[in-house]
């Protein structure tokens, strides 16, 4: 009984401890190798934001044409619920679809 007790126990623990981490999403706006700007979609957690964004430049994404291309640099990312403080940003923010 003691280890059935003590297994419901550890479950909620990780359980509390995942739900803490939880993922959010995010939005970026990059430059791509082409010259090309676009806004991204991204779902990371918030303790791994900024690992997640030095990594980014160099990546290769897939746009919607099914055109590859490598992110040249990362401008601005923030949560979804957030707008853009670059003007060039917010306007292609609002031309791009979720």
């Amino acid at each position: 009984m003691n280890k059935f007790i003590y297994g419901i126990f550890a479950a909620l623990i990780g359980f509390n401890c995942s739900a803490a981490e939880s993922a959010q999403d995010y939005k970026c706006y990059i430059k791509s190798s082409y010259g090309n700007e676009y806004i991204v979609f991204f779902k990371w957690k918030d303790k791994d934001v900024r690992r997640h964004m030095t990594v980014l430049p160099s990546t290769q994404l897939t746009d919607r044409m099914s055109k590859k291309y490598f992110v040249k640099s990362v401008n601005e990312c923030i949560t979804m619920d957030k707008e853009f403080v670059l003007i060039a940003a917010r306007e292609l923010d609002l031309q791009t679809l979720r």
